[in-house]
């Protein structure tokens, strides 16, 4: 019988951590203490360097923040007033009006640079629908006109889409000389009348 207590004890003796920082002796008789350092693989043991290490944390990718509502960029302001229609969508008006050949749908060099910065404003909003609404003046033949300010609307709108606007998010129509915003008796009122603007939703 003490034969086989004393394999027992002999067991329990090598099977336990006894090294100096990990034990300490008691009545002959070691002890784990709470904290070890050894670098030994006993599997009781659970200091830094005997039990098994974790996989550190998943690093977390934060979305970016969302683009500001457009009646708020500062980037849209900088070319153009925003209002809202009785649709809901945000119209644009340029500050500058966008400039065309005389009796043509080439875009002035000048009014090309504002087309440039109003794409680059627009490309932050990519689930946005944008129309481009073109307006002539009430002089001329309404036929003529109104075939005028379609192919205006478009030019500005493949302007946008040359510049990195998606070409699925916009469009464009023709007003001819409807909806005017200044008087067509005086010539900077029929300035004003030939204009385009940008109808936005879902921005």
């Amino acid at each position: 019988m003490k034969k086989v207590l004393t394999v027992l004890a002999a067991a329990l003796f090598l099977g336990a951590c006894h090294c100096a920082k990990c034990t300490t002796q008691t009545a002959g008789r070691y002890t784990n203490k709470p904290a070890c350092c050894c670098k030994h693989k006993n599997p009781a043991c659970r200091c830094a360097n005997c039990a098994k290490p974790q996989p550190p944390a998943p690093a977390v990718k934060l979305p970016p923040p969302p683009a500001p509502k457009i009646h708020e960029d500062a980037e849209v302001a900088a070319v153009a007033n925003v209002k809202t229609n009785e649709a809901g969508a945000a119209v644009l008006s340029f500050k500058e009006p966008i400039n065309f050949r005389y009796n043509s749908d080439e875009i002035e060099p000048e009014s090309a640079v504002i087309v440039e910065k109003t794409a680059a404003a627009l490309k932050k909003y990519p689930d946005a629908k944008i129309r481009v609404a073109g307006y002539t003046d009430s002089l001329g033949d309404p036929a003529y006109n109104m075939d005028l300010s379609e192919r205006r609307a478009h030019a500005v709108a493949q302007g946008l889409v040359d510049n990195g606007v998606p070409a699925a998010n916009i469009s464009y129509i023709g007003y001819g000389a409807a909806n005017p915003v200044a008087t067509n008796k005086t010539a900077a009122g029929r300035y004003q009348n030939r204009r385009v603007e940008l109808e936005v939703i879902n921005q």
